[in-house]
């Protein structure tokens, strides 16, 4: 027997599990009245993680569906479940969760495991603290109705599992068992066992409030579901809700070690965890720790620093300043608070307060200069927020080997006003007359999530019944880490939850951002500081999320989309055919105005740059738009549905990975078929017809035929026309007009045309016209980000070596 299952095994026998009863036949058993699920409920239809985007679509319409039948069936008395045969089946998951701890690749897709998550259904969190609720013990508790008014006493009697919950088996005092499972609780979305064995160990007593039985999906066992971590706080021995209260089954979980007690229990366990930099398991003791002693200064100054390397900074702030005011605290504490409060305001990005802060520290420490690269770093990021002039070459190659950027936000001639035709009742407008490739906002993500932050071992799917449509891999992490984010920084509620939710929620302020609050705000991670509101921080996220494209990392982006909660750029509505444009470097998004913009007009910004009219469409339905009412989608619809299509399966023809193993000729046949489907009488704006016709240009430049190479020049210069750029004739120093980009398409894809036209010109020894069109994509790729040579250079750096243009660029530029 594998010594994981030896241990298990001892520890189901010290529980008391009747050894008569075999896992056979313990399935069989329940203790009093069984539970029958009500007889309109049936099950949910079932998902397989190999669907379809379109067999998704239809599997969320059918989840709903049922969801809608399932609340309207009357809440039922809860059954009283067979206590042993929880803690036997809850052990079994302890059991195979550490297995998969110890073998990653046991089981699941691609050699992982694989689960599903569901968001977007009502689901309830309280804001009514615990003291203003009543108890409410389980045999008083119904299947499928939210116990306002009424909070859950239960402690942890089972290790814990975890899959995209954590699981465990909770008791009330009188004695009656149920499975818990939690959601987004900070720290654990890919937790080791131990951990979790630290944070609800079993004798860990809870206070859930305003509880929710859950009815079973599968089986017969309903169970205590928890989305909001901030309905949870741990209740302590001296806990005025114990008052009174006897365990049915002891005052201790027998078989498992008994909880630390003491100040010094909980200070060791504390240090452990900080030696071994688990930050939040280091907190968490630290916690318990001064709640037995308020006065230990050297406890909260250790939690200080776990709170920044956490990036708790409001609660890191308030330490510290805890420290700093307490009487008689030794100079060399208070000198080490004042450097972790300067350190605290840098993370929030109050530059001037930190520098301040940094210059009295230097003052007090003559002789030391660790406050010297601080103090450098506040002035560097004060110059950006105040002009907007940023070292964008030194951005980009830190974001090549970091992608989150050490840079502050700036807000530019634009601001928020309300807007009643919009969906969110707000949009952004120019306080002033705009050129184009003017700054107008570069700012950092409240959270963002990208492939190096997920988890090695396992894969988890989000479907979104809100969108009707599956999510990034990415953004169930990003739920549970703006709820982390959230848990360390409560200050910071509003500037989340004055967010667009949808038609459902009450509708936001019309200014943005919120004013920030002067008061410093405790952060406990035992009894939280904040009410989340699961259900609308879904809906938030829904409507918000971006996908941030980074400059330096497109195709590790492709592959694995991250997902980011940029909420000042969250204020810009969408246009396919927008008069701004936007890019990350790194995890700084950068916006630019496309051309000139006059004072007081709306700035819009496209969420999608799809080709394919239908591809557009499902792509906005995930930011909940449908019908987009620009220029551009209304020529599309203009060609009618039977047109719409023919393009959108000529894509699929044109975006085929062989496709250049075809002819010259069936690549021209194809771009003809392509250039049908739009109206004569359209618009020159045709971005599938770009895209074909610079794949006709691609192949003819192949043949290395100075003939054809000349012919490939005609097809790319109409690709640009068909992006929306205007060729100047006069032989000047650009080959387009510079007076607005288009923003139907990344402006990679012209970019990239206009450097080949040069490589083309190069190598028919016309250098003047190679020169012009390498200004041309200098000049595009100024307007859309910004940073001159330098950047540019960096950016097309692998095409440049690629053509054999570097060298001739750096010379001719």
């Amino acid at each position: 027997m594998d010594p994981t299952d030896q241990q298990l095994a001892r520890l189901a026998g010290s529980l008391s599990l009747a050894s008569e009863s075999s896992h056979k036949t313990q399935r069989s058993l329940a203790r009093g009245r069984p539970y029958a699920p009500h007889l309109t409920s049936r099950s949910p239809p079932r998902f397989r993680h190999d669907m379809t985007p379109e067999q998704i679509a239809q599997y969320l319409q059918e989840y709903s569906k049922w969801s809608e039948e399932d609340r309207k069936i009357p809440p039922e008395p809860s059954p009283v479940v067979d206590r042993n045969q929880l803690i036997t089946d809850q052990l079994e998951r302890r059991t195979h969760f550490e297995r998969l701890a110890r073998e990653p690749t046991a089981s699941g897709a691609m050699g992982m495991p694989f689960y599903m998550t569901m968001v977007g259904f009502p689901k309830h969190s309280s804001s009514t603290p615990v003291q203003h609720l009543a108890r409410i013990p389980f045999s008083n508790m119904l299947v499928r109705r939210v116990h306002t008014g009424h909070y859950l006493l239960c402690r942890v009697i089972t290790p814990c599992s975890r899959m995209v919950a954590i699981q465990t088996v909770v008791e009330d005092p009188e004695g009656a068992a149920h499975e818990l499972s939690i959601y987004n609780f900070p720290s654990t979305f890919d937790c080791s066992p131990n951990h979790l064995d630290v944070l609800f160990a079993p004798g860990t007593i809870l206070a859930i409030r305003e509880p929710t039985l859950k009815a079973p999906t599968q089986g017969n066992r309903p169970l205590v579901r928890v989305d909001s971590p901030t309905d949870i706080s741990f209740v302590l021995p001296d806990s005025s809700l114990l008052h009174g209260i006897r365990w049915r089954h002891g005052s201790v979980v027998p078989g498992f070690r008994d909880i630390p007690r003491t100040w010094d229990e909980w200070q060791q366990r504390g240090n452990e965890h900080f030696k071994a930099s688990r930050w939040f398991l280091a907190a968490f003791a630290f916690s318990h720790a001064l709640l037995l002693d308020s006065d230990a200064t050297v406890l909260r100054l250790n939690r200080t620093e776990c709170y920044l390397r956490l990036k708790y900074y409001s609660g890191a702030i308030h330490d510290a300043y805890l420290i700093m005011s307490t009487p008689g605290v030794p100079e060399s504490f208070a000198n080490m608070a004042r450097f972790r409060l300067a350190r605290a305001r840098y993370g929030k990005g109050d530059y001037r307060t930190a520098e301040s802060d940094f210059v009295k520290w230097r003052r007090a420490n003559p002789g030391d200069n660790a406050a010297d690269p601080w103090i450098d770093r506040c002035h560097a990021r004060l110059q950006e927020s105040m002009t907007g002039k940023y070292d964008w070459g030194s951005l980009f190659r830190n974001a090549k080997r970091k992608v989150r950027v050490d840079a502050a936000d700036f807000f530019g001639p634009v601001h928020t006003r309300r807007m009643e035709r919009r969906g969110g009742g707000r949009g952004m407008v120019a306080t002033r007359d705009i050129q184009a490739g003017e700054l107008l906002l570069a700012a950092k993500p409240y959270v963002s999530v990208y492939a190096c932050d997920l988890p090695p071992n396992q894969l988890v799917a989000t479907l979104d019944l809100l969108s009707k449509s599956s999510k990034e891999r990415t953004d169930s992490l990003l739920l549970a880490q703006v709820v982390e984010k959230l848990y360390g920084d409560p200050d910071t509620r509003d500037e989340v939850f004055h967010l667009y939710a949808g038609p459902t929620y009450p509708p936001p302020p019309d200014s943005y951002p919120p004013r920030p609050r002067s008061e410093v705000v405790k952060v406990d991670l035992l009894e939280p500081n904040v009410n989340v509101d699961i259900a609308h921080l879904e809906a938030i996220c829904t409507y918000n999320n971006f996908c941030p494209f980074r400059l330096e990392a497109p195709l590790a982006d492709r592959e694995t989309k991250p997902t980011g909660l940029y909420t000042l750029a969250s204020m810009f509505n969408h246009s396919c055919a927008a008069n701004a444009i936007w890019y990350c470097i790194g995890d700084l998004m950068v916006i630019r105005a496309a051309g000139p913009i006059r004072a007081g007009s709306e700035i819009t910004i496209p969420y999608s740059v799809e080709e394919s009219y239908f591809d557009r469409q499902n792509a906005l339905r995930k930011h909940m738009l449908d019908n987009c009412s620009c220029a551009l989608c209304e020529d599309d619809r203009k060609d009618g549905e039977a047109q719409l299509r023919r393009r959108h399966e000529l894509k699929s023809r044109l975006g085929s990975r062989n496709i250049m193993a075809a002819s010259v000729p069936e690549l021209c046949a194809l771009e003809k078929e392509i250039s049908m489907t739009y109206a004569p009488t359209r618009g020159l704006i045709r971005p599938l017809n770009a895209l074909a016709l610079h794949v006709v240009a691609e192949k003819l430049r192949s043949s290395n035929n100075a003939r054809f190479i000349r012919e490939s020049l005609d097809y790319d210069m109409r690709a640009l026309e068909c992006y929306g750029f205007v060729l100047a004739r006069d032989g000047g120093r650009l080959p387009v007009m510079p007076g607005r980009i288009p923003t139907t398409t990344s402006f990679l894809e012209p970019a990239d045309i206009m450097l080949r036209l040069a490589c083309s010109y190069s190598i028919l020894r016309e250098e003047g016209n190679a020169a012009r069109w390498l200004r041309a994509s200098l000049w595009l790729t100024d307007v859309s980000v910004g940073g001159g040579k330098e950047l540019f250079m960096l950016i097309h750096e692998e095409t440049l070596q690629r053509m054999d243009l570097h060298t001739f660029a750096a010379r001719a530029l």
